[in-house]
Parts: C-alpha cells; sequence; structure tokens
C-alpha cells in the first residue's frame, strides 16, 4: 500500500474498505454519511450493513442534475446531517463530482472523502478538486474547486467492473503519460498485452500488476494540481482532449473515457495541420 502525502489530501492506495478508520483516524465514525453508486451499493452491500447513515446514488451522467442534487440535500437532513458530518462518496466520477459538491455548499462546507470504485475516478475523478453539476444538460458547467481530506482506494472494487470502465480510466491514463510522462507512455505500450487481459477478465485479475501504473498516473494528475489548482496554467494540461470530448460525450451519450479518447484523436490532428505532432506521433497515441 502506498499513501501519498498531498499538500490537501491524503491518498491511500490498495487498502482494504474494512479498515478505513484506521486510516482516517481523525474521523468519528458515527459523523460519517455515504452517497453510494446504487450499483456499488446493490453489489458490495453487506460491506455497508453496518454503516447506518446511506444514501444510495443514482448511477450515470443524469445524476448531476440539480433535481437530483436537492433530492439528495433533503436525505441528508432527514439523516441528521450537520456541520460535524463527513460525506465520504463511494462509486465513479459521477458519485465523486455529487458528493464533493455537495460537501462543498452544505452548512457552508463540511469535509468530505471519496472511496473511487472505478479505474477512471481512481486516476481522475476523484483528485484535484473539480466538483461539478451540470445545467440545462450543459455538462459541468456549476461547480466548485474543492479538494477531499482524503481519497481511499481499494482494489477490490475494481473485480465487479465491466470491461467499458477499465477502457474509460486507461483514457485518462493514456493522457496523463501524453502531457508529462514518456516513461509511462512507453510502459504502456510495451505491457498492452498484460492490459488488455486485465480488463477482459477484471473478476481474475490481479490489479497489483496495476500498481504502479496507477499510482504513477495519480502522482502526475496531483503534482500538476498543486502549482495550479486554479487552472490558470499548467493545469489546462489536464483538458488535452476534453474540448472536443465533451462535445462528443454530450451530442452521443457515450462513456467519458470513450469521448476523450476520441477527443485526443482530433486534437492530434489538428496539431498536426499546425505543425507541433508528427504522424508517427499521431500513430502511437492512437494505437
Amino acid at each position: 500500500m502506498e499513501k501519498i502525502d498531498y499538500p490537501n489530501s491524503l491518498v491511500f492506495i490498495n487498502k482494504s474498505f474494512v479498515n478505513l478508520f484506521d486510516y482516517i483516524n481523525d474521523v468519528n465514525h458515527l459523523d460519517v454519511l455515504y452517497l453510494i453508486d446504487e450499483n456499488v451499493l446493490r453489489i458490495h452491500k453487506n460491506l455497508f450493513s453496518n454503516h447506518f447513515r446511506v444514501i444510495s446514488v443514482v448511477s450515470g451522467e443524469q445524476a448531476k442534475s440539480l433535481q437530483n442534487i436537492n433530492k439528495i440535500i433533503e436525505k441528508i437532513v432527514d439523516l441528521g446531517g450537520n456541520k460535524k458530518t463527513c460525506i465520504i462518496g463511494v462509486g465513479g466520477g459521477v458519485t465523486c463530482d455529487i458528493a464533493g459538491f455537495i460537501a462543498s455548499i452544505f452548512m457552508r462546507g463540511v469535509s468530505f472523502g471519496f472511496i473511487p470504485t472505478t479505474l477512471l475516478a481512481i486516476t481522475d475523478a476523484s483528485l484535484g478538486g473539480k466538483n461539478g453539476v451540470n445545467f440545462n444538460k450543459v455538462k459541468n458547467v456549476l461547480g466548485v474547486i474543492n479538494e477531499p481530506d482524503f481519497v481511499f482506494v481499494d482494489y477490490s472494487f475494481l473485480k465487479t467492473l465491466p470491461s467499458q470502465e477499465f477502457v474509460n480510466g486507461f483514457a485518462e491514463i493514456i493522457k496523463h503519460a501524453c502531457i508529462s510522462s514518456h516513461k509511462l507512455f512507453v510502459d504502456l505500450e510495451k505491457n498492452l498485452d498484460d492490459y488488455l487481459q486485465i480488463i477482459k477478465y477484471p473478476e481474475l485479475a490481479d490489479f497489483n500488476k496495476l500498481d504502479s501504473l496507477i499510482c504513477d498516473s495519480i502522482k502526475i494528475k496531483l503534482d500538476i494540481v498543486c502549482v495550479d489548482k486554479n487552472e490558470s496554467n499548467i493545469r489546462k494540461n489536464l483538458n488535452y482532449g476534453h474540448t472536443f470530448g465533451h462535445a462528443i460525450e454530450s451530442k452521443f451519450s457515450i462513456p467519458h473515457g470513450s469521448a476523450i479518447s476520441l477527443g485526443m484523436v482530433v486534437s492530434n490532428m489538428i496539431s498536426n495541420k499546425l505543425g507541433y505532432i508528427s504522424n508517427k506521433d499521431i500513430l502511437r497515441i492512437s494505437n
């Protein structure tokens, strides 16, 4: 297990959820309120049977509407939420966005953390403090930049994911490699067959084989956010593929990672026309 000490957050990697409070020992478990993706709650119901304040969050991008946010806040109030409440979002990027956004505005801000359960959420959505919700079908037009107190990664959640969720996560890992690490990019190229096996058969996978890949990807994002939290300079690099990707995602209702992959391809084509990237590099990235 690796612990990444980051100025505003602690990131715990490859530990079991059942030992959560051994690591976030400054949080009283009686103050915790979980917002859990409905599919995660259904599959892992026994894990949360001893936790009495649990709210199920609808899966999918449609959950990030203000109407749904209002409903969740009503449930938080009904469950006795107050200034001492620590909100923990358990799920993918949508759940992290919702939990972070609500925690940032409820009672003028309460403590919060994430337990990301998808590869995309582990390497991207749970990191960096962007917590956005949608308005009039425009993605993430409302939101805050507020970093979680902790991110707790338990690889066992990944074993129940469909292959598409790994494709989504690898899109962001590839993005991180492209913008910041030739070493990581070469690792992806060399070990592609091994990673494809994990994608195809996650229930049988040894996720320790992904550990260095995930840690490298996390550190790339955190290193960038650390020097430019509010996206005035270098953090804009993390948007590689996202300008076109968000448009593709909204127009065709395809998964975020797939849309970002296509967005990177389009960006590369434009960069090539402007003379910034070679045909050879376009092919390597696309492959």
